[in-house]
């Protein structure tokens, strides 16, 4: 059986990666305050300046691929795989999830399409995830949806992914992660450091990123520094700052980490200024 992963602009920036793979990826969308649409792709964002937009305090707002352009992308990958396997962005950012759902539900495809219900695992650890299920589809350790979804649930368990907000107010302004930070969103000048889950929460807060290093550093200390691999991940225009601070306190600490530019979706819902660590066990 050949399989796809089909992937969307949530948990990738079509990274070198993920060339050559049976991974696909389906944009997602930018809305304006005018109300116009684009695709989040690569060049698209980067001839409109998107990244520079959001920036500059324009409310761009993002939003899922309707029903038609699933179906049109499984629809596609179908005239050359057996079975595409969705990892869509997790479903507390976004309704794509339950679109995927009810999409794959169609009678056209039994048998064909399998949606992960992805509720915990975000940015670029959809990326690694799709990887690690790649290098064991190669090796032949796996061979069928229900042995992926299987390997993705095993993954997904010691997966470490959280993220510093470069504007609070942005990321709970949809309701996203605002228990986490309900009691400090007033507090100027305060940086806080949130675990990614199904229900995301407070790992520290400080005024500055040193302060939240400290818990990133002893995280990765403790319980994942033997077979696991670090993805350290900014946006294009992450304050040089906040960028080297962070950097160093991992170079210093000798954390074994590459560095990614964090997907667009995330900076239009976080703010320019995020950074994250997404910690997975080394892919093959």
């Amino acid at each position: 059986m050949k399989i796809v992963i089909l992937l969307d602009s949530s948990g990738t920036n079509s990274s070198e990666k993920i060339k050559g793979k049976a991974i696909d990826v389906l944009p997602l969308h930018f809305t304006f305050p005018n109300g116009t649409d684009m695709l989040d792709i690569p060049a698209e964002v980067e001839k409109r300046e998107i990244i520079k937009l959001i920036s500059e305090g324009v409310d761009i707002k993002t939003s899922q691929a309707s029903p038609g352009e699933v179906e049109n992308k499984y629809d596609e990958l179908l005239e050359k795989y057996d079975h595409v396997y969705h990892i869509p962005i997790t479903g507390n950012l976004s309704s794509m999830l339950q679109t995927a759902m009810m999409v794959s539900r169609d009678e056209k495809y039994e048998g064909k399409v399998t949606v992960y219900e992805n509720l915990n695992i975000a940015a670029q650890a959809i990326e690694q995830t799709a990887l690690y299920i790649s290098n064991l589809l190669d090796k032949g350790e796996i061979s069928t949806p229900e042995e992926i979804t299987s390997a993705i649930n095993e993954y997904e368990k010691s997966m470490y992914i959280a993220i510093v907000p470069g504007d609070l107010k942005r990321l709970t302004s949809g309701g996203r992660g605002k228990k986490a930070v309900t009691t400090v969103l007033n507090i100027l000048k305060t940086k806080v450091l949130i675990k990614w889950e199904a229900e995301p929460k407070k790992e520290a807060i400080g005024r500055t990123i040193n302060s939240i290093m400290e818990k990133i550093v002893k995280v990765y200390s403790s319980t994942y520094s033997n077979g696991y691999e670090m993805v350290f991940v900014r946006t294009a225009l992450t304050s040089k700052k906040i960028y080297e601070a962070a950097r160093n306190v991992l170079i210093e600490n000798k954390v074994n980490f590459s560095e990614e530019l964090i997907p667009n979706i995330y900076t239009a819902h976080a703010g320019v200024d995020t950074i994250g660590f997404i910690i997975t066990k080394k892919i093959g």
